[in-house]
């Protein structure tokens, strides 16, 4: 018989515990980063800083050319996938669903500890809100009410289980809001193409999904916002920071995966998740949470959903990591989502470790059956998805 491995709390287990309170607190209030005082040309000229006749105590950046505000991307690289056959997916999925010891042994053996900062509150119990004022409803297939929004998708299982949070706790301060913007040529406006939802994995390194992209161009943006609600991190306006580089796959719901190197090592302050495999013998157990910034919600207050249950595991497309191969696995939840989530933590708490990711993600999959009729959250996760993490976290830190 394989071992048993430990499970996180459940949301039961949690309810029994108290938010931990600190003597000092360190969290990160009005601090500016780097990056958010940062601006640069198009053709490297200098920038001269003079005072603004406008109001009193203003001043005025001035160049003979565009001044660009925020920081680009400067490496952005595709690492390479292995895809699998449909029918190949099909036999691991039944050989997996017959074999549970089998099952119990398909697991990463790779975990990176979680850090929270002394001086930073741990948040068992989030600040919650139902809603943010009045919204648009419609009725899901179910039956059941659901919120509506331009985007084109959302999926609502059994009924919307989410609740707007305020992140003032660790590990909410470490999700982050993304604003994804290009530059279509040089020299001309750059564009917002994409929110979307990352989360520290390290100081210097970000988690989020590999479709987080943008078209071509000249360059592209991707901003960073720790700790979000309404817009703006809650320690303050200058509390941001970009992605300087990234490496990403993506071609199936497994392998939807990117690392983040950012300017600023925001994650010293706000503290990272540690991340870790799924194992078989938690399906079914209510011990998963999920933050980030859906349409149907909002795109600028987090929302938050516990009591999460994954019902299925299906074996993902392999992914390149450091010149090795791993399995990805498509870990296939009941949680609610829609776009704007992607790059969302599927993450526990363990007893006496704390808190740590088994994926990152995607968005929707059909349950890997020949009917194909379930439909459920998917996040990627598996071997690709922890060598991944713990690469980014050797070479950024």
């Amino acid at each position: 018989m394989p071992e048993k491995v430990e499970a996180p709390l459940t949301a039961t287990e949690l309810l029994e515990l108290e938010d931990e309170c600190v003597t000092e607190d360190t969290r990160p209030w009005g601090e500016v980063t780097e990056s958010s005082m940062a601006c640069w040309t198009e053709r490297g000229t200098g920038i001269e800083v003079v005072r603004s006749e406008l109001v009193p105590n203003a001043y005025a950046l001035k160049a003979s050319s565009a001044i660009n505000f925020g920081l680009p991307v400067l490496e952005s690289q595709s690492l390479p996938v292995h895809t699998r056959a449909m029918a190949e997916r099909f036999a691991l999925a039944e050989r997996r669903r017959t074999d549970r010891a089998e099952r119990s042994n398909h697991r990463s053996e790779v975990m990176g500890e979680a850090h929270c900062p002394e001086g930073v509150p741990k948040g068992m119990h989030p600040k919650t809100m139902t809603s943010l004022g009045a919204q648009r409803f419609g009725i899901t297939s179910r039956g059941t009410e659901t919120i509506l929004s331009e985007d084109p998708h959302s999926t609502i299982i059994n009924g919307e289980s989410r609740t707007f949070v305020y992140p003032d706790r660790f590990p909410l301060t470490a999700v982050c809001k993304l604003y994804v913007s290009y530059q279509p040529s040089p020299g001309v406006a750059w564009k917002q193409v994409s929110e979307a939802t990352g989360y520290l994995i390290g100081k210097s390194t970000m988690m989020t999904s590999g479709h987080v992209q943008t078209p071509g161009g000249s360059g592209w943006m991707i901003k960073v916002v720790p700790a979000c609600w309404a817009g703006r991190s809650i320690f303050g306006m200058g509390y941001v920071t970009f992605v300087r580089e990234t490496r990403w796959w993506n071609s199936d719901a497994g392998s939807d995966i990117q690392i983040c190197h950012l300017y600023d090592p925001i994650g010293e302050r706000t503290g990272y998740f540690g991340y870790r495999g799924y194992d078989s013998d938690w399906e079914d157990g209510s011990y998963w949470n999920m933050a980030g910034f859906p349409y149907d919600r909002s795109l600028t207050s987090m929302s938050y959903q516990s009591g999460i249950a994954v019902r299925d595991d299906d074996d993902g497309d392999a992914i390149d990591v450091d010149g090795d191969s791993y399995d990805t696995t498509q870990v296939e939840s009941d949680a609610d989502e829609a776009s704007g989530a992607s790059g969302s933590p599927l993450w526990g708490n363990w007893p006496g470790s704390g808190f740590y990711a088994i994926g990152v993600h995607h968005g929707v999959e059909r349950d890997g059956t020949v009917s194909g009729t379930e439909i459920l959250s998917c996040a990627s996760g598996g071997d690709g998805f922890t060598q991944a993490a713990h690469w980014g976290r050797g070479m950024w830190g």
